[in-house]
């Protein structure tokens, strides 16, 4: 008789499969299965360990060879298959709860210490730009190939925007189509990393109502991230100052990063409002400007995450005990 993880990773990978082909339909539905294509994978992974999740990924990669071909196999082992299973790795990663703790803020349970949460955000901030890397040169030698080309698969959209009625003016849609073109490498990496932490979230969320997890989880307001990460943000931001392809890849790390900050930047504001009368109403309120005026908002977040993890305001305005 089969064990229960070689037969969840089964489940796992038809699952991650059929919602990756479920895309093709290409709207709105069709997005958000894609989106959520790696959901199933990380309850596997989560739930039974990075083994379950690597059977998982192959059996949706080696279905996707067999029905698509490889360069879809391909796609699907990048896009939905290798974060799962690096990342449930890292997140099962324990050590003795007796060893000096860091500040990092890792869970600890019944005397075993889990690896924080906090290095799974920046691992897959980094993993996420690396990824979008790499899809960009399998597109092209360069990152003004992949923008020529991605410019030529759109010019269809924004010729039928200039057919609507009220059109802008036609030197306005060249630019907004140039902008897009322009922004879309650190676009990529910023989606690619927010769809990733979701199915993450959701899948630590589902095992442990279930009681299925492997391993406990600190509450939101306890993230904080390891010190380097804010050298690796710094590295990347200076590096955009290099001209050509080196420069344009450094924007798709530093926003990857900069996002993983802004996430930090929430988990400080909950830490805040934690024992606020009007915490629920206050929170509410800036996820409600999130959601509109997110440009703006994410900045004084990404400024409260690195003022965090440099002067660290949560534990100066925490009441003593």
């Amino acid at each position: 008789m089969m064990n229960n993880w070689i037969v969840i990773g089964i489940i796992a990978g038809l699952t991650a499969g059929l919602l990756q082909a479920g895309g093709s339909s290409g709207n709105a539905v069709g997005l958000m299965m894609i989106y959520l294509a790696s959901f199933p994978l990380f309850v596997a992974g989560l739930g039974w360990g990075a083994i379950t999740a690597a059977l998982g990924a192959l059996v949706m990669v080696v279905g996707y060879l067999i029905g698509f071909g490889w360069k879809a196999a391909f796609f699907v082992a990048l896009s939905a298959g290798i974060a799962p299973v690096v990342l449930s790795h890292l997140a099962l990663q324990n050590r003795p709860a007796s060893v000096a703790p860091t500040d990092e803020g890792e869970v600890s349970d019944t005397g075993t210490a889990w690896y924080p949460e906090g290095r799974l955000v920046v691992w897959t901030a980094i993993a996420s730009a690396v990824l979008s890397v790499f899809v960009i040169l399998l597109l092209g030698p360069d990152v003004d190939t992949f923008r020529t080309s991605v410019g030529e698969v759109l010019q269809p959209l924004f010729d039928e925007m200039a057919k609507q009625p009220n059109a802008p003016p036609s030197d306005q849609i060249e630019q907004i189509r140039s902008f897009v073109v322009m922004v879309l490498p650190a676009a990529l990496s910023i989606v690619w990393c927010i769809s990733t932490m979701v199915n993450m979230y959701l899948a630590g969320s589902v095992l442990r109502k279930t009681g299925a997890g492997l391993r406990p989880w600190a509450p939101f307001s306890q993230l904080a991230f390891p010190r380097w990460a804010i050298w690796v943000l710094s590295a990347s931001a200076v590096a955009t100052f290099l001209p050509g392809t080196l420069g344009a890849f450094a924007w798709v790390f530093t926003a990857a990063l900069m996002l993983a900050y802004a996430i930090l930047g929430l988990a400080v504001m909950h830490a805040l409002l934690d024992n606020h009368p009007m915490s629920g109403f206050l929170l509410g309120l800036f996820y409600l400007s999130l959601l509109f005026l997110s440009a703006i908002a994410i900045v004084p977040l990404i400024m409260l995450g690195m003022f965090d993890q440099s002067f660290n305001i949560r534990k100066r305005n925490k009441p003593p005990d």
